[in-house]
């Protein structure tokens, strides 16, 4: 497959954004004890760094393209936390804008987030959680995430059943 200049710089820009996105998520709260949780919210954080990626061109060089990438997922201390598999589909809005499905999948469960990655020099973004698995079974929340130097650095703020 041949992709085109634009498509390339689309990868890139989603590679960007996404590590920010994947990044928060894998890294543990600093003030609360890994998995523990305060107030009733479990605090994760991640730093993810892209390992690899797929442009599929629309051929329209924008709405319609859609970037597939793998994550490698650590906490800050650099601990291997799992892998995340992300889709972006670039549709119409001002600017660069995509709509990206993310799942992580981390040592005992499976977090899943969804949201949309407008692009600029130091993307910052949001994302709702939308499935889980295993051990995050039930949770709802949000990650927050934050693209620094390439890598993503995301924060999931998880509310778990018993405390909805």
């Amino acid at each position: 497959m041949r992709i085109s200049p634009r498509a390339a710089a689309v990868a890139a820009a989603v590679v960007t954004a996404l590590a920010s996105l994947t990044g928060a998520g894998a890294a543990l709260a600093s003030s609360p004890a890994p998995g523990s949780t305060q107030d009733g919210v479990q605090v994760l954080r991640f730093h993810s760094v892209g390992v690899s990626q797929v442009v599929n061109s629309a051929g329209h060089h924008g709405p319609g393209d859609v970037v597939a990438l793998v994550f490698d997922v650590r906490t800050p201390g650099g601990a291997e936390a799992g892998k995340a598999y992300a889709s972006c589909t670039f549709v119409r809005g001002p600017g660069p804008v995509a709509l990206c499905h993310v799942a992580f999948v981390l040592n005992g469960g499976q977090i899943d987030a969804q949201g949309p990655i407008r692009f600029g020099p130091a993307p910052r973004f949001t994302a709702a959680v939308i499935g889980r698995t295993g051990i995050y079974e039930g949770v709802t929340g949000q990650n927050t995430n934050v693209t620094t130097s390439g890598v993503l650095d995301q924060t999931f703020f998880l509310i778990h059943p018993d405390h909805d």
